[in-house]
């Protein structure tokens, strides 16, 4: 399943919660993805002068997904823990 398949799962499974609350998690994967890119550029001593702005907001998209990613794998690696299932 692609990637943008799994986003578009992801956002239809977060309508059943209220707006406010769905608001709160984009605010905070933003933030957590805006955190990420600086933390890489800062890795390879580049500033965000150095990009436009639709480049930057090309990879703050690309920090989302891989965010929203890692909270699904996280969630459904505790839940496995709950139940007891070990698959490593």
């Amino acid at each position: 399943m692609a990637i943008k398949e799994r986003l578009n799962e992801t956002r239809e499974e977060l309508k059943k919660y209220p707006k406010w609350l769905v608001d709160k998690y984009y605010k905070i994967v933003r933030e957590k993805a805006i955190q990420r890119v600086q933390k890489e550029l800062k890795l390879r001593q580049k500033n965000t002068e150095d990009f436009d702005d639709n480049e930057l907001e090309a990879l703050i998209a690309e920090e989302e997904k891989e965010v929203m990613k890692s909270h699904k794998m996280g969630s459904m690696q505790a839940l496995l823990i709950v139940l007891g299932i070990n698959i490593f």
